[in-house]
Formats: C-alpha cells, structure tokens, sequence
C-alpha cells in the first residue's frame, strides 16, 4: 500500500490515529507537534494539505484554529460520508487529478474504498508519514511565501459563494468580475512560464515540453508573438498563470494552470489572439469552443507596458513585528522578503526594527555590544535592508510607537527595549518581573541598570527624523508605511498602555507629513480597516486576520499605482535630510 506512485501537489490526512493518536470524538487524543510542523514544511514547498475525517466539523475547525494549524488546510471534507466519494470531491474542487494526491488514512477499508473512487491516487497507512520529508516525489519547490496555499484558499472561499448564493456557474463568473492582463515580457517571467511547460497536464494544449535552452530559441524569430497571462478577480490575484507562444499563426505553446479551471481563461485568450491554429496534444480537461460566451471576462488594459507595475515584478522587502507573517500569507505571487522579530534562546522577543537601528548599518562592535545583552542574543542586524535587493520596502513602524530607549553609557549606542513607559534601569521596575522577561540571567538588570541610561519614548519628531533619513539612504526605492491603529482601548489594557491610541495618534501625524513630503512613499492606513475594538486582539497592535488580508490588497492596490515613483522627494527636503546628516555627523565628532 504505502507507495507514492507521482509528484504529489496535495496531502489529504485522515485525523484520528493517523494525524494524531486517539480518536477526538471518544477518549480524546495525543496531539502530534512532529505533523504540526510537517503541515507548515509542506506548505512551504508549495504542497497543499487537505483534511478527510469522520468527525464533526466545526469542534475540528475550532480545534486546529486554537493550535494555530487550520489556516494551512483548503477543501476539507470532515462529516460522516463515505471517504471515497469525499476525497473525489476535494480533488474535482481544487482540480487536480488523482495521480498527484497522497491520502494517508489508518483503517485500510478506507484507503480501499478510496483508490476504487480514485484509481490513480497514492493511498499510504500512516507509518509513510516518516519519509515525506525525504520522498523524491514531495520535495516540491521554495514556496516560502505559501503563494500556492494563498491561490487555493482563493478558490475555496470561491467555491463557498458559489454554494452559500445558490447561483449558477455562469452567474456566478459573471460576478466575478474576471480580469486578464497579457505580459509581452516573457523573460521577467521565465522561471514560472518554465515551470508552467513542464508541470502543466489538464490544460496544457500542446504539451511541448522543452528545455530552458530550447526554449529561449523558441522566443527568437521576427514571425513569434508570446505572452505571460496573469488572472486576477474580485476574490484575489491568481499570479502568473498561463502561457503562449505563436509563431506564424499556429500555436507552439498554449496551457494555463489548473488554478484557472472552469472560468474561460483559455476560450477568452483564444478568442484574444484571433483563434490561431491550434493542435491539441493528449487529453484536456477543457476544449477550445471559438463560439463560447466568454463576455464577462476583460483585458486589464495598460498592465502590460510599464515592468515597474507588473504584479510579479517588484521585490519587496517587509520590517515589522512577526504579526506581519499573516499578510505575507495574503499575497499570492508576490517576491517578497521578511525581517520580522524572533524569540531567541532566553525566551525574549527580540525586536530589531526600531528606527535607530534602521538609520545606520549597525558595526561589528554594535553587535556584539547587543549580543552581550540577553534581550538582544541572536540579532544579527539589519542586513537585508542594506543589500539593496528589493523594490519596496513595507514597513510597520508600531515598533517606534511602543518601545523605551536606553543609552548605553560606554558607547552612547541607543537600545530599545520593552515598553516605553517602564523604566527598567529604576530599582523599583524589577520588584515584578513580567513573564515575557522572566528568561533573562540572574543579574541582567543591575548590569543593565548600572551601564544604560534610561531616555524614554521616541519623538514624533525624531521618529520623523529617523525615517527622513533611511529615505534619502535609498533615494531609487519605494517605500510603503503602515499607520497605527487609533481605537481607544484604555477601559481593557495594561497601565503602560493607557492612551496608546493618542500615542498612535501623534506617530501617524509625522506619516502623513512623509507621504506629502515624499513622492516615493505611500501609506497602508490600517486606520481604515481597524475602526473597533472588535477587529484587534489581545493590544492595539494586534488585529483579527481579516484586517491582515485587507492590508495585503491594500498592498496590491498601491503597487499597481503609478503615482508610486521612486525618487520622489522636492529638493527643499532633500536639504533638510543633508542639513540633519550635517549636524549628526558634527555632533559625533
């Protein structure tokens, strides 16, 4: 039974003495964090996982939400019908075929009962769960930024529309509102167009599948017209997801991605390019009809003409708090680079995105200075930032708003640390010890105490300063800064959080005098989106997920804005960063 017979795109788990040990609805269970953290892996290979279990559906969902793992499942099928007409069903949802899936189930009626349902699928018992990691056929590719799981969670809240409104298939792509943008820059794409020849089956037409070499010569000719299809609709951003090549007037290459299954794209690109001589290769999972309605789609004019606006095209670079790890989850298709906070070995979170480290590339003696520190051990600067790889820069600056600043007595360097309002080189600070700083060393604070000095918040003036300056640093980037959030919760925090919202409220003043300051930076108002205690959680600067997906298409909204050119600044703020360097530097010496 446990053979893996094809390259598996999806992993469908069986719950109870497969994913876990014991069964949820009697005893109880044995939670297994080894398979936690296998769902997260695959993921990040671009292999999406997928839930078929007699249980009760919504004491699972609730289950796997409380441990953080729901999110990284699509199409679960959790009821008490039969296993193998509800696995059919997830892979005919997400279209794919059988011959790509892995179901992995203990009771071997199940896995029977599954393969005759579904022929051509891998059927394993649970002891194959200890070679997926290895398995040559579930190595996968780098998808760190789970723009696959992203695309099919699309689809799934798609498919929930489409059932909850009762509408027909055809009204339902007319709500849609279904857009395609036609990229002539090929080689921007390539690694992805490749990708799409090779894995490409259901909806690949001509299946010509060539090498990286051949098909660079493929492009060359007066007589060959192709293009990169990006698919986007009212629910998100499908990401690069079709392909053709014309030479003459017959096609050489036309496929799509399953991912576009049963809205039209290929009819509609068809139709687009003329209906061109096409000889259809092998089975497909759709035939080319010149005479379909395909009216509800439309070309998303003018995308195609400046590299600068592609979707896929920029490389972004994200600096905040580790909360921002759930917009990156939002952003199919997007280059995207973190830099978030990180919990190191004396169980501190250390945050190093404050401003004063991002102005000034910190030296080898800062680091070790910090390193020295327990709530500093393991940081390792702010590298990425200054190896000018990226486009755009997103930045949540909550970290400014929030955080105290120390002076270091030897070094003058300045350290922020915990919150703004404690000040822990005072004696009286230590006499309770909060749980997020109970890792420290014996002895931490009276070394702080005695080698720190305590200067409070920063400015909004200086938080304006710091920020001015890091611009001019990159005068040929992008920059994208998140407001703080402005509801006022001071009836439900902690003292040190008494009137945050006015605090947020000054900070994003100096913001907004950046963005009329600076052609090249742009502002994502989650001032916009949180407009109730509702959508945070535990502070104000924590939301409910739906205002992270909103930030994400606030995201795509701006980077598909021309007004956001790089080099933005007039000249008259150009002096005053030059005069602020001046006197930095006359200071220093």
């Amino acid at each position: 039974m446990n053979i893996i017979k094809d390259k598996i795109k999806l992993v469908i788990w069986d719950l109870d003495e497969t994913f876990w040990k014991g069964t949820f609805s009697e005893e109880g269970i044995t939670y297994s964090q080894a398979n936690h953290e296998l769902i997260i892996e695959l993921s990040k290979r671009g292999i999406v996982n997928s839930i078929c279990s007699k249980n009760d559906r919504i004491e699972i969902e609730q289950f796997l939400t409380e441990k953080g793992l729901w999110e990284y499942f699509v199409f679960s099928e959790i009821g008490w019908n039969p296993k193998g007409k509800a696995v059919k069903s997830i892979i005919n949802d997400m279209a794919l075929r059988a011959e790509n899936v892995l179901f992995i189930d203990d009771n071997i009626g199940n896995i029977n009962e599954v393969i005759f349902e579904n022929p051509n699928i891998s059927a394993c018992e649970p002891n194959i769960i200890e070679q997926i990691l290895s398995h040559e056929y579930l190595k996968g590719k780098d998808d760190s930024n789970l723009s696959r799981l992203s695309q099919y969670k699309i689809l799934e809240s798609k498919r929930k529309v489409l059932n909850d409104r009762n509408l027909s298939n055809y009204e339902f792509l007319v709500d849609s509102e279904i857009k395609v943008n036609v990229i002539n820059d090929v080689e921007s794409n390539l690694d992805r167009v490749l990708e799409l020849i090779e894995r490409t089956n259901q909806l690949n037409y001509t299946k010509n599948r060539v090498t990286k070499y051949e098909f660079l010569n493929q492009l060359k000719g007066t007589d060959v017209v192709s293009g990169v299809i990006n698919v986007t609709d009212k629910y998100g951003d499908y990401g690069i997801s079709g392909f053709y090549l014309l030479k003459g007037n017959e096609l050489v290459h036309f496929l799509f991605s399953c991912r576009t299954m049963n809205m039209g794209i290929e009819n509609w690109v068809y139709k687009y390019l003329g209906c061109p001589k096409l000889n259809v290769v092998g089975d497909v999972a759709s035939q080319i009809d010149e005479n379909c309605d395909v009216s509800y789609i439309s070309l998303e004019h003018g995308k195609s003409k400046n590299k600068k606006i592609d979707r896929d095209g920029l490389k972004y670079l994200m600096i905040g708090g580790c909360d921002l790890d759930q917009v990156v989850h939002y952003l199919p298709g997007k280059k995207v680079d973190t830099q978030f906070n990180f919990v190191n070995s004396k169980n501190i979170s250390v945050h190093g995105e404050h401003t004063v480290f991002l102005k000034n590339k910190l030296t080898e003696e800062n680091l070790n200075e910090l390193n020295s520190l327990d709530i500093y051990e393991g940081f390792n600067g702010n590298d990425k930032i200054y190896e000018n790889n990226w486009d755009v820069l997103i930045y949540s600056p909550l970290n400014d708003y929030s955080r105290g600043i120390y002076r270091s007595k030897s070094s003058n360097l300045l350290v922020p640390f915990d919150a703004f309002a404690i000040d822990w080189t005072n004696p009286d600070s230590t006499k309770s010890i909060p749980a997020h700083l109970i890792g420290v060393s014996a002895g931490f604070f009276d070394y702080f105490r005695e080698n720190f000095i305590y200067e409070g918040a920063i400015t909004p003036s200086e938080f304006f300063d710091n920020l001015e300056i890091l611009i001019s640093m990159f005068p040929n980037k992008c920059f994208m800064f998140l407001t703080g959030a402005e509801v006022n919760l001071n009836h439900k925090v902690k003292d040190w959080e008494i009137d945050m919202h006015i605090r947020h409220k000054e900070m994003n003043l100096m913001l907004e005098k950046l963005n009329e300051t600076y052609n090249n930076v742009q502002l994502i108002d989650v001032r916009k989106f949180v407009l109730s205690e509702s959508q945070v959680t535990d502070n104000i600067r924590h939301y409910i997920k739906p205002v992270y997906s909103q930030i994400a298409k606030e995201i795509c909204t701006l980077s598909a804005d021309s007004t956001l050119k790089p080099s933005g600044r007039s000249w008259a703020a150009l002096k005053r960063v030059i005069g602020k360097v001046n006197r930095k530097i006359i200071n220093m010496t």
